[in-house]
């Protein structure tokens, strides 16, 4: 329907603002029919007994503790929905029903909508809700009244894609505005022995992950080097809130860093030596890493709090850890190049549950992670992972005949089931 992302909502133009040259032009003519026409289809009229249309705006309300009431930020429209009821009636409504049902079970979208035309209120492009019904009673034959539920097309995902950048850049910018937004909404004034406690036991805590970690150990002292750094600036008598975070939101970009740094050494030696050469041991540390971010949906600093504001302070670390865990894990995830369907379905999930678990008060903070998710998604459908099968080898095999036989690159079997034998696989074996 739509030809670019410039959606307008407003209403269509009415046939007449007076309604009763709406309804006929004059006294001559028959009343105007509604009517649905399904895409590439004829019109098909009825008669319309009342219609409802319905919208709003979408809106993030943050409540504030100790009487400090509520706020309300605006979000978004949301979608156009029409409710139209009616009937068919004459010797003939039998064959008009039911070429009404076959016009509704038309598929429709944004970019073939079907087109309802109302006298009242004009044309709208529509796509055919998920319920529509037409009933009979047996003493008014003759007749069948009708009931269908539409949403006003909008854009289609083909036109909102094409309307913005590359995925990969769309998923830094939201990961950097996400950055920005949490060490906005962290400059506040908290229990600096609190602070002090709560960014010790991050420490801990990200130190315990990086003990996951296998790889070369330049890349393993530099992450470890920004872990320390958060407890190089407190022991410099930096306990400036807005410091900290930063320094968190980097540490975390060098864990996601020092991970890809990892697999792309170890992807370019394998390149670079010869067949009777051993391969770099290759370790899951993405796999390692992710679930324990993941988990901090859970987490809790197992500190005291006896004081409102310690207890603020406490929930303000535990919220921003769970922030910058979100967003190392949108960041290792999409740097994920052996990924399958099974493991991003269930990645996506403990990220959703890992969002569910992050304070909404803040609608910047909100909506950052809002964008984030959505470029992520958009990177992951861009891979188009649903198109991986799996084939259970039961006689074990090469991974060269496997490959040949499955008509699917060897590398791509290899990173897919992260096989460690090259010469005798069998069971499940997920390829595309």
């Amino acid at each position: 329907m739509s030809t670019n992302a410039q959606f307008d909502a407003s209403l269509p133009s009415p046939y007449k603002e007076n309604w009763r040259e709406a309804y006929r032009n004059d006294s001559s003519e028959s009343p105007r029919m509604a009517s649905y026409q399904a895409p590439g289809s004829e019109a098909i009229p009825f008669i319309q007994k009342s219609f409802r249309f319905s919208g709003g705006q979408s809106q993030d309300t943050a409540e504030y503790p100790f009487g400090g009431l509520w706020s309300n930020e605006y979000l978004n429209e949301k979608p156009q929905s029409l409710t139209v009821d009616g009937y068919l009636r004459g010797p003939a409504y039998i064959a008009q029903r039911n070429k009404l049902i076959e016009a509704l079970r038309v598929p429709t979208d944004d970019d073939n909508p079907g087109i309802i035309d109302l006298p009242f209120w004009g044309r709208f492009p529509v796509v055919v809700g998920d319920n529509y019904e037409v009933s009979e009673n047996s003493d008014e034959q003759g007749q069948c009244s009708i009931s269908i539920s539409f949403t006003r097309a909008g854009v289609s995902i083909t036109d909102r894609q094409d309307a913005l950048s590359s995925s990969e850049v769309q998923l830094d910018t939201a990961a950097a505005n996400l950055e920005a937004a949490a060490i906005d909404d962290f400059d506040k004034e908290f229990d600096l022995a609190t602070l002090r406690a709560g960014f010790g036991q991050i420490k801990i805590m990200l130190l315990s992950i990086l003990g996951r970690i296998q790889g070369i150990k330049t890349a393993l002292n530099t992450m470890t080097g920004e872990v320390l750094g958060i407890i190089n600036l407190i022991n410099q008598g930096i306990l400036a809130p807005r410091e900290l975070a930063g320094a968190l939101f980097n540490t975390m970009s060098s864990i996601a860093g020092g991970i890809l740094s990892i697999k792309t050494t170890v992807d370019v030696y394998d390149k670079k030596t010869s067949t009777n050469k051993p391969s770099l041991p290759r370790s899951d540390n993405e796999r390692n890493a992710l679930i324990l971010f993941l988990s901090a949906s859970t987490y809790t600093l197992p500190i005291e709090a006896a004081t409102v504001s310690q207890e603020t302070t406490k929930r303000g670390v535990e919220n921003l850890y769970r922030i910058a865990a979100f967003f190392v894990s949108a960041k290792i995830i999409a740097n994920m190049d052996s990924i399958t369907y099974r493991k991003a379905g269930g990645y996506w999930k403990l990220l959703e549950n890992l969002e569910d678990s992050i304070s909404r008060e803040n609608p910047a903070v909100y909506a950052a992670i809002r964008d984030l998710r959505t470029a992520l998604s958009r990177e992951l459908s861009g891979r188009e992972l649903n198109r991986e099968i799996i084939r259970t080898v039961s006689i074990p095999a090469p991974i060269l005949y496997l490959a040949y036989y499955l008509g699917c690159d060897e590398d791509k079997i290899r990173s897919l089931n992260s096989i460690a034998d090259s010469f005798i696989i069998e069971g499940g074996v997920i390829y595309v």
